[in-house]
């Protein structure tokens, strides 16, 4: 991105070059259109570096693919070559605040699609059926870093949110680990009893109220009389 930066200075000595060598009140306009078409393009450009970050950060992440980050000089050179001139007229600057919003747009879009997937690929590996073999304690932690972490992931792409993403699953995976793998069938009885349905005591068979009883589980359930 050193290029187009240096093509946006080039056009601000420009401007104050028009400055200098025009004065009165026709001087006064022909700098002001260079000022706002100058600002446009600077805040193209820098939406241009901001896009560039987030995606090399992406791309930095394991398992994340790539991102196209090609074309970043389109539309600069024919501006490059007005600004030797002279100060380029006002669809010289339109053209390439146009070019460089086009090549942002699609960086910006395509590291969403990746940002989606990876993150997607990233919660799908955790090993979510050993959290009920945690202590209580961790049970919590590693609940709340689910929870941090779905949030990040329907959130926008950022390159902070990226960072805080990585390290929550890394200390989560980490945490699940640890733990033994669950008995079979546990999962898929914890399931039942987190759907939101009421079940009655006999809904649970022995087998199932044994099973939760060697894993420590048991105390984590209500039984509850149901009025008459």
């Amino acid at each position: 991105m050193s290029a187009p930066l240096s093509v946006l200075q080039k056009a601000e000595r420009l401007q104050a070059e028009a400055r200098r060598l025009n004065e009165g009140e026709k001087g006064e306009e022909e700098a002001r259109r260079i000022s706002e078409r100058i600002s446009v393009l600077r805040n193209e450009l820098m939406a241009l570096q901001r896009g560039l970050r987030i995606a090399r950060s992406l791309m930095a992440q394991p398992g994340a693919g790539d991102v196209d980050l090609s074309g970043l000089d389109t539309g600069l050179a024919a501006f490059t070559r007005q600004c030797e001139g002279g100060l380029p007229p006002n669809p010289a600057f339109t053209r390439a605040s146009t070019a460089v919003r086009k090549v942002s747009d699609r960086i910006s879009h395509d590291t969403l699609e990746s940002w989606r997937q990876w993150t997607q690929a990233q919660l799908a590996a955790l090993q979510m059926a050993r959290q009920a073999m945690l202590s209580l304690q961790d049970q919590t932690r590693a609940k709340a870093l689910l929870q941090d972490l779905t949030k990040t992931a329907r959130a926008d792409v950022e390159a902070a949110g990226i960072t805080l993403f990585a390290n929550a699953h890394a200390e989560l995976a980490e945490l699940l680990d640890s733990a033994p793998p669950p008995p079979e069938g546990l999962q898929t009885l914890l399931d039942r009893l987190a759907s939101g349905t009421f079940l009655l005591l006999c809904d649970i068979t022995d087998e199932e109220i044994a099973l939760l009883r060697r894993v420590d589980l048991d105390a984590d359930l209500e039984v509850r009389r149901r009025r008459t």
